[in-house]
């Protein structure tokens, strides 16, 4: 939702409120993950408190434009040292980002931090550390529940968009070394992580990685506000019979959000 929160120009579009209300409608789901670019915080806070309630949860996780933003981190670190529902880990003394996990019913979600060498006003160098690596495996081990998701900002491979296949940030991934995002597939095949969840590219894609890792790519929210390809929101459900994602887009004014398809996370 990067800039579009609502819009001033009283022509008929809408932005990331359009999602909220077309949300809200359909069913909300239990919370709300942001996979980076979330700028500004405090303005899109405000349009979840109006269309989801003032106590819906909203999970964040830090992305290459909220970096670049000296102005917004200070809200950011706020939110972080708050009490994250259903918090279960933190992350490592100095993450001045987003790494931590949470539990939800059956679900283990973990946000990991994609620029721990980022100052807030400067463009920050997307890598995962051998403290994160450490980080992510120790919160593997110790969870027992059978849904596993891992959410981050950068793809781990960047796929087009599904309808109109605009494929942005093609070279972009969860590190500029390849051999650091294999090892990442590697440790989440390990521990039999159901998804990576991530957003960056403005693209929505649901696709299987080759070793059986599902790759949900979110695209963007800024409704009418972005033409290149249809505003969406995923929702995600898992129970005994198995996980899926329902796949949510709108129409080019961002008022309309209708059900695109359903994919099973076989």
């Amino acid at each position: 939702m990067r800039s579009f929160t609502e819009n001033p120009n009283h022509d008929g579009k809408r932005y990331f409120d359009g999602a909220c209300d077309a949300m809200h409608k359909i069913g909300p789901g239990s919370f709300l993950i942001s996979p980076g670019d979330f700028d500004p915080p405090s303005a899109n806070r405000a349009v979840i408190d109006k269309y989801l309630g003032k106590d819906f949860p909203w999970y964040l996780v830090v992305g290459n434009h909220d970096v670049e933003n000296a102005t917004f981190m200070p809200w950011v670190r706020a939110w972080l040292k708050q009490s994250i529902p259903n918090v279960v880990r933190r992350g490592t003394a100095g993450s001045h980002l987003s790494l931590y996990s949470w539990d939800f019913n059956n679900s283990h979600f973990i946000a990991i931090d994609s620029y721990p060498w980022a100052i807030p006003g400067k463009s920050g160098k997307v890598d995962i550390t051998e403290e994160t690596f450490k980080w992510i495996e120790e919160d593997l081990k110790a969870t027992h529940k059978p849904f596993i998701w891992v959410t981050g900002h950068q793809p781990i491979i960047s796929i087009p968009d599904i309808d109109t296949g605009r494929h942005r940030h093609d070279k972009d991934s969860v590190s500029t070394n390849p051999e650091t995002a294999k090892r990442f597939i590697a440790l989440l095949e390990k521990y039999h992580v159901k998804a990576y969840l991530c957003g960056h590219t403005h693209d929505v894609s649901v696709q299987k990685l080759p070793g059986g890792l599902w790759q949900c790519d979110s695209g963007h929210a800024r409704g009418g506000g972005d033409t290149g390809t249809p505003s969406s929101f995923l929702r995600l459900s898992a129970d005994s019979s198995g996980a899926k994602v329902e796949i949510y887009r709108a129409d080019p004014t961002g008022n309309l959000y209708k059900l695109h398809s359903v994919i099973k996370l076989d």
